[in-house]
């Protein structure tokens, strides 16, 4: 009777080894379509992509309603749609089983970035750096990116140049932190034109016109001082 048992509890292990692994392959599967699906050109291709993942990821559901990589999946999916009500229901179903993840702090961070709303994606950013992806290349540029969305150049700089330590080889970081260096010092724009504002750039050559008038003004000054 136990050799019975025992070969009855070997033969349902390995059934949910097996199933769990087919479990595993199709999730990474859904995966991998989705990835198509955001690279695709075409946007019927593109479509096709996200529909047979979504198609996968609801049967993964059905068979196992609690595994995190299904729930996210299917958030990401909803998102890919631009279906918000059910992107952050699955992804907070994801996330309370685990709020303190950096991973999962990250994926909420990136359902606010989705959705342009780049002030509370920025918290949940930040919250995963400090839990655990201080050093994290994509979690860093994306935080970088939300304050360049908000305009705030001097947070998008630091980001981008924390960006620049951690992956030197960077091309986008280095064309964004010329493109910043530039405007320190801008050449042939039209705020320039402005005598008064091209001043303030001290590394920018006055034309001979250009410094005759700031020898004026500094003669006027001069003399309206002396009263």
């Amino acid at each position: 009777m136990n050799k019975v048992l025992r070969n009855l509890f070997v033969y349902i292990f390995i059934i949910i080894l097996l199933q769990s692994q087919v479990l595993a392959d199709d999730v990474s599967k859904g995966e991998q379509l989705i990835k198509k699906a955001k690279l695709a050109q075409i946007k019927d291709e593109s479509y096709e992509y996200i529909n047979k993942a979504r198609d996968i990821f609801r049967e993964a559901y059905e068979n196992n309603p609690s595994d995190i990589r299904v729930l996210l999946g299917l958030s990401k999916v909803a998102q890919f749609i631009q279906d918000r009500g059910d992107a952050k229901l699955y992804l907070l179903m994801a996330y309370n089983t685990n709020p303190a993840d950096p991973k999962l702090q990250r994926e909420m961070a990136d359902f606010f970035y989705n959705f342009q709303e780049y002030s509370t994606a920025i918290e949940y950013y930040k919250l995963a750096l400090a839990s655990g992806l201080l050093m994290d290349f994509e979690t860093n540029l994306k935080t970088a990116q939300c304050y360049e969305k908000l305009a705030d150049v001097e947070n998008a700089r630091l980001y981008y140049q924390i960006c620049a330590q951690i992956n030197p080889s960077s091309k986008v970081v280095a064309d964004k932190l010329n493109q910043y260096d530039s405007e320190d010092h801008p050449d042939n724009t039209e705020e320039l034109e402005n005598a008064g504002y091209k001043y303030l750039f001290k590394d920018k050559k006055l034309s001979e016109k250009e410094q005759n008038e700031a020898d004026s003004e500094s003669i006027i000054e001069q003399i309206n001082s002396s009263y």
